[in-house]
């Protein structure tokens, strides 16, 4: 997968923009700063924004490349994130590190989705928010972005059951148009949710 990350991002730059997920910058404004863990950051759209409004901002992702671009980008904004590279079964945590953790398009095949969704949520605070978008069971049948094997997407019912320590207090299931550079254009299965740590 880091191959192919890089592969992607080397061809095209900028492959989902540079503007945040919309849904990440609604939640992150609703939440005074603290601390952030972005996994499968990429590029570091996400990560860029949260530190521009005073998140200290941790993030992982495989690709050099989007690592690269990222650090460079933040630093030409006079911005810091710590960005690592390393597989997701390598990253370390700490318990109870984070305020905020969010998994935005970060898809994996299970089970190894299972494992590593719960060992990331222990990295949250108790009442910490647990962020999450990505796309939905149906997205095979949209051109707009995603994996192809219908088991690293989402059903929301499934999703939840993942995580039964968080208290959920947002949730949508549905299609919307996505407007996130070339890599996610068009409409799309999109699943929402926002939870907080119990």
């Amino acid at each position: 997968m880091k191959n192919f990350w890089n592969e992607k991002f080397k061809n095209q730059p900028n492959l989902y923009g540079n503007a945040p997920n919309l849904y990440f910058k609604e939640k992150l404004e609703e939440t005074l700063p603290g601390k952030i863990l972005l996994p499968g950051e990429g590029e570091g759209r996400n990560a860029i924004y949260a530190a521009s409004k005073g998140w200290k901002v941790t993030a992982f992702d495989q690709s050099v490349i989007g690592k690269t671009r990222a650090v460079q980008r933040a630093e030409s904004l006079g911005l810091h994130i710590d960005f690592q590279i390393c597989d997701v079964n390598d990253f370390r945590t700490t318990p109870n590190e984070f305020d905020m953790l969010a998994f935005i398009y970060f898809h994996l095949p299970p089970p190894l989705s299972v494992s590593i969704y719960q060992k990331l949520l222990k990295a949250l605070k108790p009442g910490g928010t647990l962020v999450i978008e990505g796309f939905g069971k149906d997205q095979l049948n949209y051109p707009s972005g995603g994996p192809k094997d219908i088991e690293m997407l989402y059903a929301m019912n499934e999703l939840k059951g993942v995580f039964p320590g968080v208290k959920w207090i947002e949730e949508f299931d549905g299609i919307l148009t996505l407007r996130e550079g070339e890599g996610h254009l068009g409409d799309g299965h999109i699943i929402r949710l926002k939870g907080i740590k119990k």
